[in-house]
C-alpha cells in the first residue's frame, strides 16, 4: 500500500490511507494524532485563521522549495506529501527559548485570550520566510484571514509592523520569483540561489481510505484513474479551499490530488499569456506584477493584481488555484467568483483537456455551462490588450478583507482616438446565477463617446433595465445590489474620464486605506510599581508559543468519546419520536441519548443559583422552543463522526401552525403577546415642561450580535473515584458545578470544575456554558468514559443565544433650544425563548446615569421570541441604554438645527462636572472644531464622498455583586508565591493584575508570583466573571489576603534584622505559621459604586456610490482611575470599541421565516478585521485620576468603551444626510436607517437616483 510522507517540526511521518478518514484534515492530524494543540481550530472553513501553519513545499515546475502559510483545517492530510510543516510548537518554547515573533507579540501586548495567537504568528512567520524584506503595508494587508475578537488588532499589527523595513527599500510580497529559500533542507543555499530539492519519486500514488485517494504527477495519471474508477463521483483536489465556501455534505468516492502536476502550473506565451490552471492565486499575483511592467499590452494586469488582493486571504491564496476557483463557479453559478469576473472582463479563454488529449478553448460565458466531467481545466489564456482598452474592476464587500463580493464588476471599454466605444465588456458577479455580460448596455455604448453625459444617462437607463437581480438571502437585497452595480458603472466612467468635474472626481476613486497607526497615552507612577506598571501579561509567552492550553486541548485515549448535539429542524412544536438507527450503524458511533436519559434535574440553569430566574431544559422532553435547539446527543469515537451521525438521526415532529416569532415587532403583533412581554423596569417623571415647540416621534433598534469567541463552547469531562472532573470553557464555575451535579443526582462535592483559561467569553460563556457541560457530563457519567463536546461554529451560532436586540419607540417634546419638555419611551429587549439573563433593567439604569431624566417616562420590557435564549454580551444593557439616549440627542439636534454636543451638554446632570471638563479638554486636544470646518469644506467640494466627525460621551455605571475568593500559597524553601482565585482568565489580564496587586502589597518582585487556573475546590461558590468588575473584586480579595499574610509574618519580621522576603518566609514556616491565606470579596465588603467617564470622537468617510465607508480616526479618552496595569487596560478599551464597531456596521444576524439562522458561519457573519479598525486610533487615560470608590484607585475597563462605538452610527448618519442632498432630497424630517449601518442599510438610507449621476 502506498504511503505519503511529510515532516512536522523536523520529524518525519508516514501516513497510509488506512490511518485516516476521507475527511481527516491536517488540523485533525496535528491535534488528534500528534497532540500538537498549539494549532487551534474554530470555523473549519478557512475563515478565522486560528488553524494557520507554515508549509515548505516543492514547486512542481521550478523544483524550488517555497514557504507559505496555509489553513490546516482546509488541507486534507493526504495532500501533504513531501511537505515540511511547521507549527507554533516548532518556533520556540519556554524550555528551548522563544522565537523573535513570539517575544515581539508578547511585548506589544498583542494577546488577550490567546486562542487566535498561534495562527497570527504562523502567518507572520511564513511571510518572513517567503521574503526577508517586508513593508508595513505588506504586513498590514497580510492578515485578512486572521480574526481577533479581543484586541481590536492595533497591538498585533504594531508588533508585526515593527519588524518591517522602510517603504522605499522593499520588494513586493507576492514576487515569489524573487524569493529565497528559508527551509530546513539539507542543501545550504547562498543568498542568490533558490534551493533545489533532489528528485523524488513521481509515480502515481494510490491510498485507500474509505474512498480512494490518488496523488497524480502528470495529466496521464489523472485520466488513467478516471478510466479505471469511472467519472460518476470524483473530485480533483489542489488546494481544497472550495470546501470553505461549499462544505462537502457527502465525501466523493474518488479524490485525485493534482497539485503536483507540472503541466498545470506552467506559464508561457503564444499571442496570449497562457497561465496554468493549477497556479495558485499568490503565484498569479506574482505573474501580474512581473508582466504588468514588462509588456505594455499586459499592463492591465496591475488592475488584476490589485483586485486579487481582495480575493479571500493570504493562506487561501497560497494554495487555492485558478482552476479550482473556476471549477467552483462552474458547479455553483451563484458563487461570486472574482477570477471569473476578471477573466470575463478581459476576454480570457479557458483551455479544456479531455481524455482524448483534445484541447478546446472556450469563452468564460461558455465555460459556465460546460460539463467538466472527464475533463481538466488546463490553462487560462489572457489576451494582449492595447492602451485603448480602458479597464476597471471592483469588489464591494461587507468589510475590508476576507469577504465575498456583495457585487463584483469589471469594465473594459475598447475606444478609438475620439473615445468612441468600439466594443466593451460589462461584467457583474452576484447579480443572478447565470448573468455575466450586460450585453444590451454594451450595445448602447457601441459607437458612442464614452465620456458624453447623454451617453452615460442612456447607458444607466438600459443597465437599470437589464439588471434583473435574484434574491439570495442572506445576501444583501436585490435593491442594494442593483444600486451598487449602477454606482460601479458610474464610478468606472468617472475614474476613466480625464476631464470630469472636480466635484465628481473622488467618486471615481476607491477608498484607499493608509497604514494604520495608534497612540496610547497614560500616566504611570513608578513609586507604585509593579502596580500601575505597563507590564507584559503573565500568559503572553505561553499563548504566543502555543503552550497555553484550553478546555479541550488534551490528548484522547482510545476509549474517549466525542459528543455532538442533534439540533431541531423546526422552530416551535413538539417531538413525537426519534429514530437513531442509521446513525448507530456507523462504525465508531457509541450511543444516543435523549432527555429521558437524564437521571436528575433536566435543567442547565437551576434557579437556586444567583441571577438565574428560570429553568431551561438540557434536552427537551417534548416541546421545541427554537430552530437549532439541542434535542438529543450522539457519542462517537471522533468529533467529525459524531457530527455526521447527529445529522443521520431522524426526528418526527408535530410542528406548530403558528408563524415563528423572530423579533420584538413580531412579538408585539403576536396573538399571545401578553404571555411574551414582561415589564422589567421603569422611570417615572417628576416634572413636565410646557414649552413645546417640536414633537419628535420615532423608533430605533440596537441590533443583536454574536459573541464570536474564537474558542466555541467546549467541555471535557472525566471520571475519577471521587466523581467527575469537568474541564469547562466557562465564565461561571458555580453554575456549571451546580447544574452538572443536579442533572446527574450527584452531590456538589463529587463534581470539580476546572478552568485554566477560556478563548474569549464576552458573556457568552456565562450561563450558556452550563448547557454544554451538562450534556458532556451526561455522556461521561453514563458511559464511564471521558467525553469531549466542542460545538462546531454552525452549532454554536444556532444553539447559543446572542446579544439581546432592543427595539425602542419614543415621543420627545422639546423647546426651541432643544431642552426636553417630556419624553415618553418604551423599549423592548429580545430575550429569546427564556427570561434568563435579561438586560432590560440595566438599560434604564444606563439612561439615567448621565442625563437629567426628571421629565422622562420610560417603560422597559423583556420579550420572549422563538429563538435561542439570548444572553449577556459585552456591556449588556449599558450598550442599549447609551445608544438610545445618544440617538435621541441626535434627533433633537437635527430637529432644532443645533450641534448635538451642545444638546447633550444642556441635558447632562449637574453632578457630572468632571465629565464636562473632560469634554472641554478633549475638544481642544483633538482639534474638534477645526476638523469640523475642514470636513464641511471637503463635503462642499466632493459630491460622491462625504465625511463626518461626531462625538459620543458616557457615564458608565459600575456596581459590585457576587463572591470572588482568592487563595495565596507561599512556599517556605524559596518564598515563591502561587495564587488561585475564583475569577476566569479570558483575555482581560485578571491573573496579571492579581499578581501585580500581590507583588505591590507584599513588596516582592513580580517574578516571584505565579497564578494557576481556577477550580471549584480551591475557589468554591465563585460567581460569574462578568460585568467588568471581576478583576477589581479579585484584586480586592488579594489585598485582603496579603494583608492577613503580612499580619501573620510581622512578628517574625520584627524579630529579624532587615531580612529578605525568603528569610522571613522560612523563619515563619519554622515557627509553624500557616503560609496559606485566603480571602473573599462579597457584599460584606460594601464596595461603593462609581461611574466610568468617557469621551470619543470618530471621523468617517463614506463612498456614496457603493455604501462603503472607512473610519479615518478615533480619539478616546477614558477615566480609568489609576490603572492597575495600563497596557492591559489600553487593550481592553481598544478591543471593546472595535467589538462595538462590528455590532454597528458589519455584523448581521439574519433568520429565515422558518426560524433557521442564515448567517451561521464565517462566510456569512463578518466581525471586523484588521483593516476595518480606525486608521488613526488614539487612546488616552484621563490624567491625574484617582477612584476613591473602587479598588486601589482603579476603574474597570473591560466593557465601557464598547458603548462609545455608537459614535460611528451618528457619524455615518450625517454622511448619509449629506449624500442625500446630492440626489436632490430636502430632508426636513429625520431619515430612518436600519441598524446595523451595513452597506445595504446605508444605501437604503441614501436611496440613490441615477438621474443625478453626471460628469460635469
Amino acid at each position: 500500500m502506498d504511503k505519503i510522507y511529510f515532516t512536522v517540526n523536523g520529524e518525519r511521518y508516514n501516513v497510509s490511507g488506512s490511518e485516516v478518514t476521507p475527511n481527516t484534515s491536517l488540523n485533525d492530524y496535528l491535534r488528534r494524532d500528534l497532540g500538537l494543540y498549539g494549532t487551534k481550530a474554530m470555523c473549519h472553513e478557512g475563515g478565522c485563521g486560528a488553524c494557520v501553519v507554515s508549509v515548505a513545499r516543492i514547486h512542481p515546475v521550478t523544483k524550488e522549495k517555497r514557504t507559505v502559510a496555509v489553513n490546516s483545517c482546509l488541507v486534507h492530510i493526504l495532500s501533504c506529501h513531501q511537505w515540511d510543516i511547521t507549527t507554533i510548537e516548532g518556533l520556540g518554547n519556554h524550555k528551548d527559548g522563544y522565537h523573535t515573533l513570539q517575544t515581539r507579540l508578547a511585548n506589544y501586548n498583542g494577546t488577550q485570550c490567546g486562542y487566535c495567537t498561534p495562527g497570527w504568528i504562523m502567518n507572520m512567520y511564513s511571510l518572513q520566510k517567503s521574503s526577508s524584506e517586508l513593508s508595513k503595508r505588506q504586513v498590514e494587508r497580510a492578515f485578512g484571514g486572521n480574526i481577533c475578537r479581543c484586541t481590536g488588532y492595533r497591538s498585533i499589527l504594531d508588533a508585526f509592523k515593527s519588524l518591517a523595513i522602510p517603504e522605499d527599500s522593499v520588494q513586493d510580497l507576492e514576487d515569489l520569483h524573487e524569493l529565497k529559500c528559508k527551509s530546513d533542507c539539507n542543501k545550504k543555499c547562498s543568498d542568490d540561489d533558490w534551493c533545489l530539492i533532489e528528485k523524488t519519486s513521481e509515480d502515481l500514488l494510490q491510498l485507500d481510505v474509505v474512498s480512494r485517494w490518488y496523488k497524480a504527477f502528470n495529466l496521464d495519471d489523472v485520466f488513467k484513474v478516471l478510466s479505471r474508477e469511472g467519472t460518476d463521483n470524483y473530485l480533483l483536489v489542489a488546494g481544497n479551499t472550495g470546501k470553505g465556501v461549499y462544505p462537502n455534505t457527502v465525501e466523493p468516492r474518488v479524490c485525485i490530488d493534482i497539485s503536483s502536476i507540472e503541466a498545470l502550473q506552467d506559464i508561457n506565451t503564444d499571442d496570449n499569456l497562457v497561465i496554468g490552471a493549477g497556479m495558485t492565486l499568490t503565484e498569479l499575483m506574482s505573474v501580474c506584477d512581473q508582466r504588468a511592467g514588462a509588456n505594455e499590452d499586459f499592463s492591465y494586469m496591475k488592475t488584476l493584481r490589485e483586485h486579487l488582493d481582495l480575493v479571500a486571504h493570504m493562506p487561501v491564496r497560497n494554495i487555492g488555484t485558478i482552476g479550482g476557483n473556476l471549477a467552483l463557479k462552474n458547479r455553483h453559478h451563484d458563487f461570486p467568483s472574482d477570477l471569473f469576473v476578471l477573466f470575463a472582463t478581459i476576454g480570457a479563454g479557458v483551455t479544456m483537456l479531455d481524455s482524448n488529449k483534445t484541447k478546446t478553448v472556450i469563452t468564460m460565458k461558455d465555460f459556465m455551462h460546460t460539463d467538466l466531467k472527464n475533463k481538466i481545466i488546463l490553462n487560462v489564456k489572457l489576451p494582449p490588450l492595447s492602451q485603448k482598452n480602458l479597464i476597471k474592476t471592483y469588489k464591494i464587500m461587507v468589510r475590508g478583507q476576507n469577504a465575498h463580493a456583495i457585487v463584483n464588476a469589471g469594465f473594459l471599454f475598447h475606444v478609438d482616438k475620439d473615445n468612441r466605444v468600439i466594443s466593451s465588456n460589462i461584467v457583474y458577479g452576484n447579480i443572478s446565477p447565470d448573468f455575466v455580460y450586460a450585453t444590451e448596455t454594451e450595445n448602447v455604448l457601441k459607437g458612442q463617446n464614452l465620456f458624453n453625459e447623454n451617453v452615460l444617462k442612456q447607458a444607466l437607463l438600459k443597465l437599470e433595465e437589464e439588471l434583473v437581480l435574484k434574491d439570495y438571502s442572506p445576501e444583501p437585497s436585490p435593491g442594494c445590489r442593483k444600486a451598487i452595480a449602477l454606482g460601479l458603472f458610474y464610478k468606472a466612467i468617472l475614474s476613466l474620464n480625464p476631464s470630469v468635474s472636480p466635484r465628481y472626481k473622488t467618486g471615481g476613486d476607491v477608498l484607499s486605506r493608509a497604514i494604520s497607526r495608534g497612540t496610547q497615552t497614560f500616566d504611570t507612577d513608578k513609586a507604585l510599581w509593579p502596580l500601575n506598571q505597563p507590564v507584559v501579561k503573565l500568559e503572553a509567552l505561553a499563548q504566543c508559543s502555543g503552550e497555553a492550553t484550553y478546555a479541550c486541548d488534551r490528548h484522547s485515549s482510545p476509549r474517549d468519546v466525542h459528543v455532538a448535539f442533534v439540533l431541531s429542524t423546526i422552530c416551535v412544536g413538539e417531538i413525537v419520536s426519534f429514530d437513531p438507527a442509521e446513525a448507530l450503524k456507523l462504525p465508531g458511533v457509541v450511543t444516543f441519548y435523549t432527555a429521558k436519559d437524564i437521571p436528575g434535574l433536566n435543567s442547565f440553569t437551576p434557579t437556586d443559583i444567583p441571577w438565574v430566574s428560570a429553568d431551561e431544559e438540557i434536552l427537551p422532553r417534548k416541546r421545541v422552543s427554537f430552530y437549532g435547539q439541542p434535542i438529543a446527543l450522539i457519542a462517537a469515537t471522533n468529533h467529525k463522526l459524531a457530527l455526521k451521525a447527529a445529522e443521520l438521526v431522524k426526528v418526527v415532529y408535530k410542528e406548530s401552525k403558528n408563524k415563528p416569532v423572530l423579533n420584538v415587532q413580531d412579538a408585539l403583533a403576536a396573538p399571545d403577546k401578553a404571555a411574551r412581554i414582561r415589564e422589567d423596569s421603569s422611570l417615572t417623571p417628576t416634572d413636565r415642561g410646557t414649552d413645546v415647540i417640536h414633537t419628535i416621534k420615532g423608533k430605533f433598534t440596537v441590533p443583536d450580535q454574536y459573541h464570536f469567541t474564537m474558542e466555541t463552547q467546549s467541555c471535557t469531562v472525566s471520571n475519577t473515584r471521587r466523581g467527575l472532573v469537568v474541564r469547562s470553557a466557562t465564565q461561571w464555575m458555580d453554575l456549571v458545578q451546580a447544574a452538572v451535579s443536579k442533572s446527574l443526582n450527584m452531590p456538589l462535592n463529587s463534581v470539580t470544575v476546572e478552568v485554566s483559561r477560556i478563548g474569549g467569553g464576552y458573556g457568552g460563556k456565562a450561563s450558556r456554558s452550563s448547557l454544554i457541560a451538562c450534556a458532556c457530563a451526561l455522556v461521561a457519567h453514563k458511559l464511564n468514559r471521558t467525553a469531549t463536546l466542542v460545538l462546531p461554529l454552525t452549532h454554536n451560532m444556532a444553539a447559543i443565544g446572542k446579544r439581546q436586540a432592543c427595539y425602542t419607540e419614543y415621543e420627545v417634546a422639546v423647546n426651541a433650544s432643544g431642552v426636553t419638555q417630556y419624553v415618553n419611551l418604551s423599549y423592548y429587549s429580545d430575550n429569546g425563548c427564556s427570561f434568563n439573563d435579561s438586560a432590560a433593567s440595566s438599560i434604564t439604569s444606563m439612561m439615567s446615569s448621565l442625563y437629567d431624566v426628571s421629565r422622562w417616562n420610560v417603560k422597559g420590557y423583556s420579550v420572549l421570541t422563538d429563538k435561542a435564549s439570548n444572553t449577556w454580551c459585552r456591556a449588556p444593557g449599558t450598550t442599549e441604554g447609551a445608544a438610545i439616549v445618544e440617538h435621541i440627542m441626535e434627533r433633537i439636534a437635527f430637529t432644532t438645527k443645533r450641534d448635538p454636543l451642545d444638546v447633550k451638554l444642556i441635558h447632562i446632570s449637574p453632578d457630572h462636572r468632571d465629565l464636562k471638563d473632560m469634554i472641554d479638554t478633549f475638544k481642544i486636544e483633538s482639534k474638534h472644531e477645526e476638523r469640523k470646518v475642514e470636513i464641511a469644506k471637503y463635503n462642499s467640494e466632493n459630491a460622491w464622498t462625504k465625511k463626518s466627525l461626531k462625538m459620543s460621551i458616557m457615564s458608565f455605571p459600575i456596581g459590585y455583586d457576587g463572591t470572588y475568593p482568592v487563595t495565596i500559597s507561599v512556599y517556605h524553601v524559596d518564598g515563591s508565591i502561587l495564587i488561585s482565585h475564583g475569577g476566569i482568565e479570558m483575555g482581560q489580564g485578571i491573573n496579571t493584575k492579581v499578581a501585580q496587586v500581590c507583588a505591590h502589597t507584599l513588596k516582592v518582585p513580580l517574578e516571584n508570583i505565579k497564578v494557576k487556573g481556577a477550580d471549584s475546590f480551591i475557589s468554591p461558590n465563585a460567581i460569574a466573571s462578568s460585568g467588568s468588575v471581576t478583576s477589581e473584586c479579585v484584586a480586592h480579595a488579594t489585598v485582603k489576603a496579603c494583608e492577613e499574610l503580612l499580619k501573620r509574618l510581622e512578628p517574625v519580621k520584627q524579630a529579624m534584622n532587615e531580612p529578605t522576603w525568603a528569610e522571613v518566609v522560612k523563619a515563619a514556616f519554622e515557627k509553624g505559621i500557616n503560609l496559606q491565606v485566603n480571602a473573599l470579596t462579597s457584599k460584606l465588603d460594601s464596595l461603593k459604586e462609581y461611574s466610568v467617564y468617557g469621551v470619543c470622537s470618530a471621523e468617517v468617510i463614506l463612498d456614496v456610490l457603493t455604501g462603503n465607508h472607512q473610519i479615518l480616526r478615533v480619539d478616546i479618552i477614558e477615566d480609568t482611575g489609576q490603572s492597575l496595569s495600563p497596557s492591559l487596560d489600553v487593550g481592553q478599551i481598544e478591543g471593546a470599541f472595535v467589538m462595538g464597531l462590528g455590532m454597528w456596521t458589519s455584523e448581521r444576524l439574519l433568520y429565515a421565516p422558518s426560524g433557521r439562522l442564515l448567517t451561521d458561519r464565517t462566510w456569512t457573519y463578518k466581525p471586523p478585521g484588521a483593516t476595518d479598525i480606525p486608521v488613526d486610533f488614539r487612546v488616552t487615560f484621563k490624567r491625574n485620576s484617582y477612584n476613591t470608590n473602587g479598588v486601589l484607585r482603579s476603574k474597570a475597563t473591560g466593557e465601557p468603551a464598547l458603548v462609545l462605538a455608537v459614535v460611528v452610527v451618528n457619524a455615518l448618519q450625517e454622511t448619509i444626510l449629506a449624500a442625500r442632498k446630492e440626489f436632490g432630497y430636502i430632508d426636513n424630517d429625520w431619515v430612518h436607517v436600519d441598524t446595523p449601518y451595513s452597506v445595504e442599510n446605508i444605501l437604503k438610507g441614501i436611496s440613490p437616483k441615477t438621474s443625478f449621476y453626471k460628469l460635469n
